[in-house]
Protein backbone atom coordinates (compact mmCIF):
# COMPACT_ATOMS: atom_id res chain seq x y z
CA UNK A 1 0.00 0.00 0.00
CA UNK A 2 0.99 3.62 -0.05
CA UNK A 3 0.32 4.67 3.45
CA UNK A 4 -1.53 7.94 3.11
CA UNK A 5 0.22 10.82 4.64
CA UNK A 6 -0.58 14.51 4.57
CA UNK A 7 2.20 15.45 2.18
CA UNK A 8 3.68 18.85 2.81
CA UNK A 9 6.59 20.27 0.87
CA UNK A 10 7.92 21.92 3.24
CA UNK A 11 20.17 23.14 13.98
CA UNK A 12 18.14 20.06 14.99
CA UNK A 13 19.73 18.87 18.18
CA UNK A 14 23.41 19.66 17.86
CA UNK A 15 25.86 16.85 18.19
CA UNK A 16 28.42 19.25 19.48
CA UNK A 17 29.65 18.38 22.91
CA UNK A 18 30.28 21.43 25.04
CA UNK A 19 32.40 21.72 28.11
CA UNK A 20 31.85 24.02 31.06
CA UNK A 21 33.79 26.65 29.15
CA UNK A 22 31.55 27.28 26.16
CA UNK A 23 34.46 28.62 24.12
CA UNK A 24 35.75 25.04 24.00
CA UNK A 25 32.66 23.92 22.05
CA UNK A 26 33.23 21.04 19.69
CA UNK A 27 31.81 21.35 16.18
CA UNK A 28 31.59 18.02 14.34
CA UNK A 29 32.62 17.56 10.74
CA UNK A 30 29.73 18.16 8.30
CA UNK A 31 28.65 15.28 6.09
CA UNK A 32 28.14 16.39 2.49
CA UNK A 33 28.49 13.18 0.46
CA UNK A 34 30.07 9.75 0.41
CA UNK A 35 32.97 10.54 -1.92
CA UNK A 36 35.46 13.24 -0.91
CA UNK A 37 32.77 14.79 1.31
CA UNK A 38 32.73 17.98 -0.75
CA UNK A 39 30.08 20.68 -0.47
CA UNK A 40 30.09 21.29 -4.22
CA UNK A 41 31.34 19.15 -7.09
CA UNK A 42 35.02 19.74 -7.84
CA UNK A 43 35.10 22.75 -5.49
CA UNK A 44 38.26 24.49 -4.26
CA UNK A 45 40.41 23.03 -7.02
CA UNK A 46 43.90 24.49 -7.40
CA UNK A 47 43.21 25.05 -11.09
CA UNK A 48 40.35 27.41 -10.25
CA UNK A 49 42.40 29.48 -7.82
CA UNK A 50 40.90 32.95 -7.33
CA UNK A 51 37.69 32.09 -9.19
CA UNK A 52 35.84 31.68 -5.89
CA UNK A 53 36.04 35.43 -5.35
CA UNK A 54 35.61 36.28 -9.00
CA UNK A 55 32.18 37.68 -8.17
CA UNK A 56 30.99 40.94 -6.78
CA UNK A 57 27.69 42.69 -6.21
CA UNK A 58 26.89 45.84 -8.07
CA UNK A 59 24.08 47.83 -6.52
CA UNK A 60 23.04 51.46 -6.73
CA UNK A 61 22.68 52.90 -3.24
CA UNK A 62 21.80 56.57 -2.64
CA UNK A 63 22.86 57.67 -6.12
CA UNK A 64 26.20 55.82 -6.12
CA UNK A 65 27.12 52.32 -7.18
CA UNK A 66 28.22 50.09 -4.35
CA UNK A 67 30.44 47.09 -5.08
CA UNK A 68 31.01 44.29 -2.60
CA UNK A 69 33.19 41.23 -2.98
CA UNK A 70 31.60 37.80 -2.43
CA UNK A 71 32.86 34.24 -2.27
CA UNK A 72 31.10 31.56 -4.33
CA UNK A 73 30.16 28.31 -2.55
CA UNK A 74 28.19 26.82 -5.46
CA UNK A 75 27.21 27.89 -8.97
CA UNK A 76 24.04 29.41 -7.51
CA UNK A 77 25.15 30.62 -4.07
CA UNK A 78 27.67 33.07 -2.66
CA UNK A 79 28.54 34.37 0.79
CA UNK A 80 29.29 37.94 1.82
CA UNK A 81 28.95 40.36 4.71
CA UNK A 82 26.30 42.58 3.18
CA UNK A 83 27.03 45.64 5.31
CA UNK A 84 28.73 47.98 2.85
CA UNK A 85 25.82 48.32 0.46
CA UNK A 86 23.07 48.17 3.09
CA UNK A 87 21.57 45.22 1.27
CA UNK A 88 18.52 43.40 2.51
CA UNK A 89 16.18 40.71 1.13
CA UNK A 90 13.74 43.48 0.18
CA UNK A 91 16.06 44.86 -2.50
CA UNK A 92 17.38 41.54 -3.80
CA UNK A 93 15.63 42.02 -7.13
CA UNK A 94 17.74 45.15 -7.79
CA UNK A 95 21.05 43.34 -7.39
CA UNK A 96 23.23 41.47 -9.87
CA UNK A 97 26.45 39.53 -9.42
CA UNK A 98 29.23 40.23 -11.95
CA UNK A 99 32.66 38.71 -12.61
CA UNK A 100 35.35 40.72 -10.84
CA UNK A 101 36.94 41.88 -14.10
CA UNK A 102 33.69 43.65 -14.96
CA UNK A 103 33.92 46.07 -12.04
CA UNK A 104 34.62 49.04 -14.33
CA UNK A 105 32.65 47.88 -17.41
CA UNK A 106 29.20 46.93 -16.19
CA UNK A 107 27.45 48.01 -19.37
CA UNK A 108 29.53 45.85 -21.71
CA UNK A 109 27.56 43.06 -23.38
CA UNK A 110 30.16 40.49 -22.30
CA UNK A 111 29.80 41.54 -18.67
CA UNK A 112 26.02 41.58 -18.79
CA UNK A 113 25.92 38.08 -20.30
CA UNK A 114 28.24 36.71 -17.61
CA UNK A 115 26.31 38.28 -14.73
CA UNK A 116 23.63 36.59 -12.63
CA UNK A 117 20.58 38.06 -10.97
CA UNK A 118 20.26 37.77 -7.21
CA UNK A 119 17.05 35.92 -6.39
CA UNK A 120 17.19 36.04 -2.61
CA UNK A 121 19.38 37.11 0.31
CA UNK A 122 19.29 35.32 3.63
CA UNK A 123 20.88 36.64 6.80
CA UNK A 124 22.85 34.00 8.67
CA UNK A 125 23.01 34.20 12.44
CA UNK A 126 20.40 36.98 12.55
CA UNK A 127 22.18 39.02 15.17
CA UNK A 128 20.59 42.25 16.47
CA UNK A 129 23.03 44.34 14.40
CA UNK A 130 22.09 43.25 10.88
CA UNK A 131 25.08 45.00 9.28
CA UNK A 132 27.39 42.66 11.17
CA UNK A 133 25.92 39.38 9.99
CA UNK A 134 26.97 37.57 6.87
CA UNK A 135 24.52 36.70 4.15
CA UNK A 136 23.80 34.03 1.57
CA UNK A 137 23.12 35.34 -1.91
CA UNK A 138 20.99 32.91 -3.92
CA UNK A 139 21.45 33.63 -7.60
CA UNK A 140 20.72 32.47 -11.07
CA UNK A 141 23.34 29.95 -12.19
CA UNK A 142 26.66 31.75 -12.43
CA UNK A 143 28.70 30.94 -15.55
CA UNK A 144 31.22 28.17 -14.80
CA UNK A 145 33.83 29.67 -17.12
CA UNK A 146 34.30 32.66 -14.80
CA UNK A 147 33.10 31.40 -11.40
CA UNK A 148 34.14 28.26 -9.53
CA UNK A 149 33.05 27.58 -5.94
CA UNK A 150 35.35 27.12 -2.97
CA UNK A 151 34.70 24.13 -0.69
CA UNK A 152 33.01 24.61 2.64
CA UNK A 153 35.15 23.27 5.49
CA UNK A 154 34.50 19.53 5.87
CA UNK A 155 36.35 18.52 9.06
CA UNK A 156 35.68 19.15 12.74
CA UNK A 157 37.43 21.86 14.74
CA UNK A 158 39.56 19.49 16.82
CA UNK A 159 42.51 20.26 14.55
CA UNK A 160 42.62 23.81 15.92
CA UNK A 161 43.67 22.61 19.34
CA UNK A 162 45.62 19.55 18.20
CA UNK A 163 47.99 21.50 15.96
CA UNK A 164 48.64 24.18 18.60
CA UNK A 165 49.12 27.22 16.42
CA UNK A 166 50.38 25.35 13.35
CA UNK A 167 47.00 24.98 11.65
CA UNK A 168 47.37 25.25 7.85
CA UNK A 169 45.21 28.33 7.40
CA UNK A 170 45.63 31.34 5.16
CA UNK A 171 44.08 34.77 5.20
CA UNK A 172 42.66 35.61 1.82
CA UNK A 173 42.34 39.05 0.33
CA UNK A 174 39.64 39.19 -2.29
CA UNK A 175 40.74 42.51 -3.78
CA UNK A 176 44.50 42.20 -4.09
CA UNK A 177 45.86 41.72 -7.62
CA UNK A 178 48.78 39.73 -6.28
CA UNK A 179 48.46 36.15 -5.14
CA UNK A 180 46.28 36.90 -2.10
CA UNK A 181 47.75 34.46 0.40
CA UNK A 182 49.28 35.13 3.74
CA UNK A 183 49.87 32.24 6.06
CA UNK A 184 48.67 32.81 9.59
CA UNK A 185 48.14 31.05 12.90
CA UNK A 186 44.71 30.52 14.36
CA UNK A 187 44.40 30.86 18.10
CA UNK A 188 42.69 27.84 19.61
CA UNK A 189 39.06 28.60 20.41
CA UNK A 190 39.64 28.57 24.17
CA UNK A 191 42.11 31.43 23.63
CA UNK A 192 39.59 33.77 22.04
CA UNK A 193 38.31 34.94 25.40
CA UNK A 194 41.93 35.58 26.42
CA UNK A 195 42.85 37.41 23.22
CA UNK A 196 39.82 39.71 23.24
CA UNK A 197 39.61 42.57 25.72
CA UNK A 198 36.66 43.28 27.98
CA UNK A 199 35.06 45.77 25.56
CA UNK A 200 35.26 43.29 22.69
CA UNK A 201 33.80 40.48 24.76
CA UNK A 202 30.96 42.77 25.83
CA UNK A 203 30.34 43.64 22.17
CA UNK A 204 29.91 39.96 21.32
CA UNK A 205 27.60 39.49 24.29
CA UNK A 206 25.50 42.52 23.36
CA UNK A 207 25.14 41.26 19.79
CA UNK A 208 24.39 37.74 21.03
CA UNK A 209 27.33 36.22 19.15
CA UNK A 210 28.60 33.17 21.08
CA UNK A 211 32.33 33.33 21.56
CA UNK A 212 32.66 29.73 20.35
CA UNK A 213 31.32 30.88 16.96
CA UNK A 214 34.37 33.02 16.21
CA UNK A 215 37.99 32.32 15.32
CA UNK A 216 40.71 34.64 16.62
CA UNK A 217 43.77 35.06 14.41
CA UNK A 218 47.21 35.73 15.87
CA UNK A 219 49.81 37.62 13.86
CA UNK A 220 47.25 38.26 11.16
CA UNK A 221 46.08 41.30 9.21
CA UNK A 222 42.70 42.99 9.45
CA UNK A 223 42.74 43.57 5.70
CA UNK A 224 41.98 39.97 4.77
CA UNK A 225 38.36 38.98 4.36
CA UNK A 226 38.39 35.17 4.42
CA UNK A 227 40.08 32.44 6.40
CA UNK A 228 41.05 29.56 4.08
CA UNK A 229 42.30 26.04 4.77
CA UNK A 230 44.36 24.10 2.22
CA UNK A 231 44.07 20.30 2.37
CA UNK A 232 45.00 17.59 -0.13
CA UNK A 233 45.00 19.87 -3.14
CA UNK A 234 41.79 21.76 -2.33
CA UNK A 235 40.92 25.04 -0.64
CA UNK A 236 38.24 25.14 2.05
CA UNK A 237 36.45 28.18 3.46
CA UNK A 238 36.59 28.19 7.26
CA UNK A 239 35.75 31.76 8.31
CA UNK A 240 34.46 35.12 7.07
CA UNK A 241 35.82 38.37 8.49
CA UNK A 242 33.67 39.86 11.24
CA UNK A 243 33.84 43.65 11.04
CA UNK A 244 32.40 44.35 14.46
CA UNK A 245 35.84 43.98 16.09
CA UNK A 246 38.57 46.15 14.57
CA UNK A 247 41.60 45.63 16.82
CA UNK A 248 42.49 42.09 15.78
CA UNK A 249 41.33 39.81 12.94
CA UNK A 250 38.23 37.89 14.01
CA UNK A 251 36.34 35.50 11.73
CA UNK A 252 32.87 34.00 12.02
CA UNK A 253 33.41 30.25 12.03
CA UNK A 254 31.65 28.51 9.13
CA UNK A 255 31.29 25.30 11.18
CA UNK A 256 28.97 27.02 13.63
CA UNK A 257 26.57 27.95 10.82
CA UNK A 258 26.97 25.00 8.45
CA UNK A 259 23.45 23.68 8.90
CA UNK A 260 21.90 27.09 8.29
CA UNK A 261 24.08 27.72 5.24
CA UNK A 262 23.25 24.35 3.70
CA UNK A 263 19.50 24.79 4.27
CA UNK A 264 19.37 28.13 2.45
CA UNK A 265 22.07 27.88 -0.22
CA UNK A 266 21.29 26.33 -3.59
CA UNK A 267 23.12 23.16 -4.66
CA UNK A 268 24.54 22.66 -1.16
CA UNK A 269 23.21 20.12 1.31
CA UNK A 270 24.49 18.57 4.52
CA UNK A 271 23.35 15.87 6.90
CA UNK A 272 22.56 17.57 10.18
CA UNK A 273 24.59 16.52 13.22
CA UNK A 274 23.45 13.31 14.87
CA UNK A 275 22.87 13.94 18.59
CA UNK A 276 24.14 11.84 21.43
CA UNK A 277 21.98 8.88 22.36
CA UNK A 278 19.24 9.74 24.80
CA UNK A 279 19.09 7.07 27.50
CA UNK A 280 15.68 5.61 28.45
CA UNK A 281 13.81 6.15 31.70
CA UNK A 282 11.92 3.31 33.35
CA UNK A 283 8.11 3.23 33.55
CA UNK A 284 6.19 2.54 36.75
CA UNK A 285 4.07 -0.25 35.24
CA UNK A 286 5.29 -3.84 35.72
CA UNK A 287 7.78 -5.06 33.14
CA UNK A 288 8.90 -1.49 32.37
CA UNK A 289 5.82 -0.91 30.22
CA UNK A 290 4.10 2.41 29.69
CA UNK A 291 0.68 0.85 30.41
CA UNK A 292 -0.20 -2.56 31.89
CA UNK A 293 -0.41 -5.28 29.22
CA UNK A 294 0.11 -2.76 26.41
CA UNK A 295 1.21 -3.66 22.90
CA UNK A 296 -0.23 -7.17 22.82
CA UNK A 297 -2.55 -8.25 20.02
CA UNK A 298 -4.05 -11.53 18.83
CA UNK A 299 -3.02 -12.94 15.46
CA UNK A 300 -5.39 -11.82 12.58
CA UNK A 301 -3.50 -8.57 7.95
CA UNK A 302 -0.36 0.42 2.60
CA UNK A 303 1.07 1.04 -1.55
CA UNK A 304 2.12 -2.73 -1.71
CA UNK A 305 0.39 -3.56 1.60
CA UNK A 306 -2.25 -5.91 2.92
CA UNK A 307 -5.45 -5.74 4.88
CA UNK A 308 -4.48 -5.14 8.49
CA UNK A 309 -4.55 -7.81 11.13
CA UNK A 310 -6.03 -6.91 14.49
CA UNK A 311 -4.51 -3.54 15.25
CA UNK A 312 -5.85 -2.69 18.65
CA UNK A 313 -4.35 0.78 19.03
CA UNK A 314 -4.90 2.55 15.71
CA UNK A 315 -7.17 5.60 15.94
CA UNK A 316 -9.14 7.09 13.05
CA UNK A 317 -9.24 10.87 13.50
CA UNK A 318 -11.88 12.87 11.66
CA UNK A 319 -12.33 16.63 11.62
CA UNK A 320 -16.12 16.98 11.29
CA UNK A 321 -15.85 20.59 10.08
CA UNK A 322 -13.32 20.10 7.28
CA UNK A 323 -13.71 16.41 6.56
CA UNK A 324 -9.93 15.94 6.87
CA UNK A 325 -8.76 12.64 8.34
CA UNK A 326 -5.60 11.49 10.07
CA UNK A 327 -4.33 8.52 11.99
CA UNK A 328 -3.39 8.32 15.63
CA UNK A 329 -2.32 5.81 18.25
CA UNK A 330 -3.94 4.93 21.57
CA UNK A 331 -1.25 5.12 24.28
CA UNK A 332 -3.55 5.21 27.34
CA UNK A 333 -7.34 5.06 27.92
CA UNK A 334 -7.65 8.83 27.47
CA UNK A 335 -4.75 9.87 25.19
CA UNK A 336 -4.17 9.59 21.43
CA UNK A 337 -0.65 10.22 20.09
CA UNK A 338 -0.66 11.80 16.63
CA UNK A 339 1.18 14.26 14.38
CA UNK A 340 1.03 17.92 15.39
CA UNK A 341 0.10 18.97 11.85
CA UNK A 342 -3.11 16.91 12.14
CA UNK A 343 -4.46 19.07 14.98
CA UNK A 344 -2.55 22.37 14.77
CA UNK A 345 -4.82 25.41 14.45
CA UNK A 346 -7.98 23.41 15.21
CA UNK A 347 -10.28 23.19 18.22
CA UNK A 348 -10.90 20.04 20.24
CA UNK A 349 -14.64 20.04 19.55
CA UNK A 350 -13.99 19.68 15.81
CA UNK A 351 -12.79 16.08 16.15
CA UNK A 352 -14.23 12.61 16.60
CA UNK A 353 -11.77 9.79 17.39
CA UNK A 354 -12.68 6.18 16.60
CA UNK A 355 -10.73 3.12 17.77
CA UNK A 356 -11.23 -0.58 17.08
CA UNK A 357 -12.37 0.12 13.51
CA UNK A 358 -11.02 -1.83 10.54
CA UNK A 359 -13.53 -0.73 7.90
CA UNK A 360 -14.93 2.80 7.71
CA UNK A 361 -18.20 1.32 6.39
CA UNK A 362 -18.62 -0.60 9.63
CA UNK A 363 -18.34 2.13 12.24
CA UNK A 364 -20.82 0.38 14.54
CA UNK A 365 -19.22 -3.07 14.41
CA UNK A 366 -18.40 -5.00 17.57
CA UNK A 367 -15.53 -3.40 19.48
CA UNK A 368 -15.67 -0.01 17.72
CA UNK A 369 -15.64 3.01 20.07
CA UNK A 370 -15.99 6.68 19.10
CA UNK A 371 -15.10 9.50 21.50
CA UNK A 372 -15.13 13.30 21.62
CA UNK A 373 -12.00 15.28 22.42
CA UNK A 374 -11.58 17.62 25.38
CA UNK A 375 -8.13 19.05 24.68
CA UNK A 376 -5.45 19.25 21.96
CA UNK A 377 -1.76 19.58 22.78
CA UNK A 378 0.90 20.29 20.15
CA UNK A 379 4.57 20.18 21.01
CA UNK A 380 5.76 23.70 22.02
CA UNK A 381 8.57 23.58 19.42
CA UNK A 382 6.34 22.50 16.55
CA UNK A 383 7.17 24.37 13.34
CA UNK A 384 4.27 24.24 10.85
CA UNK A 385 6.49 25.37 7.95
CA UNK A 386 9.10 22.65 8.25
CA UNK A 387 7.09 20.18 10.38
CA UNK A 388 9.76 20.18 13.07
CA UNK A 389 8.67 18.52 16.35
CA UNK A 390 5.63 17.09 14.54
CA UNK A 391 4.17 15.51 17.68
CA UNK A 392 0.73 16.08 19.20
CA UNK A 393 -1.67 14.63 21.76
CA UNK A 394 -5.47 14.43 21.89
CA UNK A 395 -7.03 14.15 25.35
CA UNK A 396 -10.39 12.36 25.16
CA UNK A 397 -13.49 13.40 27.10
CA UNK A 398 -14.23 9.81 28.12
CA UNK A 399 -12.02 6.81 28.69
CA UNK A 400 -11.65 4.14 26.05
CA UNK A 401 -12.77 0.75 27.36
CA UNK A 402 -9.81 -1.65 27.18
CA UNK A 403 -10.85 -4.98 25.62
CA UNK A 404 -9.77 -7.70 23.21
CA UNK A 405 -10.62 -5.23 20.42
CA UNK A 406 -8.93 -2.10 21.78
CA UNK A 407 -5.69 -1.79 23.73
CA UNK A 408 -2.93 0.88 24.06
CA UNK A 409 0.37 0.33 22.31
CA UNK A 410 3.54 0.45 24.44
CA UNK A 411 5.61 3.61 24.35
CA UNK A 412 9.22 3.09 23.35
CA UNK A 413 11.28 1.92 26.36
CA UNK A 414 14.75 1.74 24.77
CA UNK A 415 17.32 4.42 24.03
CA UNK A 416 17.10 6.84 21.10
CA UNK A 417 20.05 5.46 19.11
CA UNK A 418 18.67 4.91 15.61
CA UNK A 419 21.64 2.75 14.62
CA UNK A 420 20.32 -0.03 16.86
CA UNK A 421 17.08 -0.32 14.86
CA UNK A 422 18.25 0.69 11.36
CA UNK A 423 17.47 -2.04 8.85
CA UNK A 424 14.74 -3.61 10.98
CA UNK A 425 11.25 -3.74 9.49
CA UNK A 426 8.58 -1.80 11.36
CA UNK A 427 4.81 -1.81 10.88
CA UNK A 428 2.93 1.18 9.49
CA UNK A 429 -0.89 1.28 9.43
CA UNK A 430 -3.50 3.63 8.04
CA UNK A 431 -6.59 4.30 5.92
CA UNK A 432 -4.62 6.41 3.42
CA UNK A 433 -4.34 6.17 -0.35
CA UNK A 434 -3.25 2.83 -1.77
CA UNK A 435 -2.08 1.61 -5.19
CA UNK A 436 -2.56 4.09 -8.04
CA UNK A 437 -3.65 6.71 -5.48
CA UNK A 438 -7.03 5.08 -4.88
CA UNK A 439 -9.00 5.34 -1.65
CA UNK A 440 -9.69 2.42 0.65
CA UNK A 441 -12.25 1.74 3.38
CA UNK A 442 -10.14 -0.96 4.99
CA UNK A 443 -7.29 -0.39 7.41
CA UNK A 444 -4.03 -1.25 5.64
CA UNK A 445 -0.61 -2.15 6.95
CA UNK A 446 2.88 -2.35 5.47
CA UNK A 447 6.25 -3.42 6.79
CA UNK A 448 8.81 -0.67 6.21
CA UNK A 449 12.50 -0.96 7.12
CA UNK A 450 13.89 1.87 9.23
CA UNK A 451 16.74 3.60 7.39
CA UNK A 452 19.98 4.92 8.88
CA UNK A 453 20.27 8.71 8.76
CA UNK A 454 23.12 8.65 6.21
CA UNK A 455 21.29 6.19 3.95
CA UNK A 456 18.20 8.38 4.04
CA UNK A 457 20.15 11.58 3.38
CA UNK A 458 22.09 10.17 0.45
CA UNK A 459 18.92 8.84 -1.22
CA UNK A 460 17.77 12.41 -1.95
CA UNK A 461 20.27 14.92 -0.57
CA UNK A 462 18.40 18.05 -1.61
CA UNK A 463 15.18 17.10 0.20
CA UNK A 464 16.50 15.19 3.20
CA UNK A 465 19.35 17.65 3.70
CA UNK A 466 16.64 20.18 4.46
CA UNK A 467 13.99 18.12 6.26
CA UNK A 468 15.80 15.17 7.87
CA UNK A 469 16.63 16.19 11.45
CA UNK A 470 18.34 13.46 13.50
CA UNK A 471 16.99 13.61 17.03
CA UNK A 472 13.66 14.91 15.73
CA UNK A 473 12.73 12.54 12.90
CA UNK A 474 13.99 9.61 10.84
CA UNK A 475 13.02 7.93 7.59
CA UNK A 476 11.75 4.48 6.68
CA UNK A 477 10.37 2.67 3.69
CA UNK A 478 11.32 1.44 0.25
CA UNK A 479 11.92 3.09 -3.10
CA UNK A 480 9.84 0.50 -4.96
CA UNK A 481 6.34 1.86 -4.46
CA UNK A 482 5.71 0.87 -0.84
CA UNK A 483 5.53 3.98 1.30
CA UNK A 484 3.26 6.21 3.31
CA UNK A 485 0.83 8.51 1.52
CA UNK A 486 -1.96 11.08 1.92
CA UNK A 487 -4.34 10.17 4.73
CA UNK A 488 -1.97 8.26 7.03
CA UNK A 489 -0.44 11.22 8.87
CA UNK A 490 -0.28 10.74 12.61
CA UNK A 491 -0.42 6.94 12.46
CA UNK A 492 2.14 4.67 14.08
CA UNK A 493 5.33 3.04 12.91
CA UNK A 494 5.71 0.25 15.46
CA UNK A 495 8.24 -2.47 16.19
CA UNK A 496 7.67 -5.85 17.75
CA UNK A 497 9.88 -7.16 20.52
CA UNK A 498 7.95 -9.36 22.95
CA UNK A 499 5.05 -6.98 22.22
CA UNK A 500 4.48 -3.90 20.03
CA UNK A 501 6.15 -0.56 20.73
CA UNK A 502 5.65 2.70 18.85
CA UNK A 503 8.87 4.22 17.54
CA UNK A 504 7.63 6.65 14.89
CA UNK A 505 4.70 8.88 13.92
CA UNK A 506 3.86 9.29 10.21
CA UNK A 507 4.88 12.87 9.41
CA UNK A 508 5.56 13.78 5.74
CA UNK A 509 7.60 13.01 2.64
CA UNK A 510 8.47 13.95 -0.93
CA UNK A 511 5.50 14.96 -3.08
CA UNK A 512 4.68 14.16 -6.68
CA UNK A 513 2.38 16.00 -9.09
CA UNK A 514 -0.42 13.66 -10.21
CA UNK A 515 -3.88 13.85 -11.70
CA UNK A 516 -6.20 13.07 -8.80
CA UNK A 517 -9.97 13.07 -9.26
CA UNK A 518 -9.64 15.17 -12.41
CA UNK A 519 -7.32 17.78 -10.89
CA UNK A 520 -3.53 18.13 -10.71
CA UNK A 521 -2.40 17.90 -7.10
CA UNK A 522 0.62 16.92 -4.99
CA UNK A 523 0.49 13.44 -3.50
CA UNK A 524 3.05 11.11 -1.98
CA UNK A 525 5.94 9.97 -4.16
CA UNK A 526 5.94 6.15 -4.01
CA UNK A 527 9.63 5.83 -4.85
CA UNK A 528 11.10 7.73 -1.91
CA UNK A 529 11.41 7.17 1.82
CA UNK A 530 8.96 8.88 4.20
CA UNK A 531 9.76 10.81 7.37
CA UNK A 532 8.53 9.87 10.84
CA UNK A 533 8.67 11.88 14.06
CA UNK A 534 11.02 10.03 16.42
CA UNK A 535 8.99 9.00 19.50
CA UNK A 536 12.18 8.07 21.37
CA UNK A 537 13.29 11.70 21.33
CA UNK A 538 9.98 13.01 22.71
CA UNK A 539 9.31 10.53 25.50
CA UNK A 540 9.67 13.04 28.35
CA UNK A 541 7.14 15.42 26.81
CA UNK A 542 4.69 12.64 25.90
CA UNK A 543 4.73 11.12 29.40
CA UNK A 544 4.52 14.53 31.07
CA UNK A 545 1.26 15.21 29.22
CA UNK A 546 -0.30 11.72 29.56
CA UNK A 547 -2.04 11.41 32.96
CA UNK A 548 -2.13 7.60 33.18
CA UNK A 549 1.58 7.14 32.37
CA UNK A 550 4.56 8.03 34.54
CA UNK A 551 8.27 7.32 34.92
CA UNK A 552 9.91 5.80 37.96
CA UNK A 553 11.59 8.39 40.15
Amino acid sequence: MRLGLLVLLGLALCAAQTSDNESNAYFPAPYFDEGENLSSQNCGNETTLDQWTNVFISYKYDAFTCNEQLIAISQRSALGMGERCHLSPENASDVRIFPKNCSKRLTEVKCIRSSAKVLDMIEIGKYPTASETFMIYVTEKMPSEVVAPICLFNRDNAMDTQLQGKSPYFQWSSVSNALPFEQTNVAVLSNCSRVLNRTELEHLKTNEIPIQNILCVENGTNYFQYLINFYEGRYFLRGIRYYGLKRIPVYLDILAYMDEIARHAKDVSVLRPIPQTKQPRGFTSPGNLSFPNCGWKPTLRIVGGERAQKNLWHAYIENVLTGATCGGTLISPTVILTAAHCIYGSEAEEFIVTVGMYDTRQSTALGVQSKLVSRLITHPKYDPKELKSDVGLMILKQKIKISNYVRPICLWNGDSNLTRVAGIEAMAVGFGLVDNFTSTNELQEARLPIRAHKECYLSKRKFFGKYLRPGDNFCAGYTNGTTTCNGDSGGSLSMKKDRWFIRGIVSFGIAKKVNFKGEETSLCHPNHYSLFADVASYMDWIVENTPEISFRN
